[in-house]
C-alpha cells in the first residue's frame, strides 16, 4: 500500500443522519445493495458501524460488523467507487480487526461473493 495514495481519513460512528450518503455509495458500489432498512436494523441491533470521512467530511467508505460470542461477523465493508484502490478498505478492515480483538473475539468472519475478486 502506498501511503501517498491514501487520503487523511477518520472513522466516526455511523448515525441515521449518515444514511443518505451511505445509501448513495451503497447503490453506486453494488448491483444488489443493502437497503436503508438493513442499515437501520443494524444500528438498532447495536452492531458496530462506522463511516470513514476525509478531512473535508466527504464519505469515503463504511463498515458494519456484528459481535457474537467469541467472534465478530463483518456484514458490510464498502469503499466509495471513486476512492477504491487507495488502501481504504484495508484501513477499515484493520479497524474492524482491532474492534474484534478488543471485544475478545477469536474469529472474524467475512462472506465474499465469488465474483468479488478485489475483496478476496
Amino acid at each position: 500500500m502506498n501511503a501517498m495514495l491514501q487520503p487523511a481519513a477518520t472513522l466516526f460512528p455511523m448515525r441515521v443522519a449518515d444514511l443518505d450518503e451511505v445509501m448513495a455509495v451503497e447503490r453506486s458500489a453494488y448491483s444488489f445493495p443493502w437497503t436503508r432498512g438493513n442499515f437501520i436494523d443494524s444500528l438498532v441491533a447495536g452492531c458496530t458501524a462506522e463511516v470513514l470521512r476525509d478531512d473535508d467530511g466527504e464519505l469515503l467508505g463504511y463498515y458494519v460488523a456484528m459481535a457474537g460470542v467469541g467472534e465478530m461477523h463483518l456484514l458490510n465493508l464498502t469503499v466509495a467507487p471513486s476512492h477504491q484502490r487507495h488502501g481504504l478498505g484495508r484501513l477499515m478492515l484493520g479497524a474492524v480487526i482491532e474492534r474484534a480483538r478488543g471485544g475478545g473475539a477469536a474469529t472474524l468472519w467475512l462472506e465474499v461473493r465469488t465474483s468479488n475478486r478485489a475483496a478476496q
